[in-house]
């Protein structure tokens, strides 16, 4: 595609970058360092001339390869913001929420009043036992790993198994490092407020 619009974008930058003394951005414009020099010397009124009567000289051309990139780019960053509000959505933690995708506190409050999610107050009960053994055995279906080490990574496994067994979602991660890490799990203390979780009757 030629048109006059386009002449006059490309010939202004590559005026600017020449007045800077950026030569290798000029050069990347398309231009030749004699063309530059031949522009550079042009009048106002040989330029408009130029522009509009050439309207060939410029074409417009997509970079198929960066083109594909830049979306797919894209297609990763809608991804990972509906995980997180789905996330959200299911009572994941703040801790979670840094853990698995970087966000800090205000981050997470952010998203939590744009979505209409109140923020929770206290300490989140533990389901009783009869939950839980249903929660792990749901849990050893859904995993594909669901002893490994990698099992509380499985974010998307585990908003699964919280829509299931409607939990939320930082009690399934909660539970899933018990089951997986118990040694560590009971060395970690139980985090106060949006973090926490303790069993139903313990203070």
């Amino acid at each position: 595609m030629a048109t006059p619009q386009l002449n006059h974008a490309l010939f202004n930058q590559a005026l600017i970058l020449i007045r800077e003394g950026d030569m290798r951005r000029a050069r990347a414009l398309g231009f030749r360092d004699d063309e530059l020099q031949s522009l550079s010397r042009l009048r106002a009124s040989e330029i408009e001339s130029l522009i509009h009567e050439f309207p060939g000289v410029a074409r417009f051309e997509l970079d198929h390869d960066t083109f594909k990139a830049a979306l797919r780019r894209v297609d990763r960053d809608q991804d990972r913001d509906g995980l997180v509000d789905h996330c959200i959505r299911h009572g994941a933690s703040v801790h979670m929420l840094s853990t698995f995708f970087g966000l800090t506190p205000n981050d997470c409050s952010a998203r939590r009043t744009l979505l209409g999610v109140p923020s929770r107050q206290g300490r989140l009960p533990m389901p009783e036992e009869k939950v839980e053994h249903e929660a792990y055995h749901r849990w050893q279906t859904i995993s594909d790993d669901p002893s490994g080490p990698g099992a509380v990574e499985d974010i998307r496994g585990m908003l699964v198994l919280a829509e299931e067994v409607a939990l939320p979602l930082a009690v399934i991660w909660t539970l899933i490092k018990q089951w997986t890490q118990p040694e560590q799990a009971r060395q970690q203390s139980l985090p106060a407020e949006d973090e926490g979780v303790v069993r139903e009757g313990v203070a």
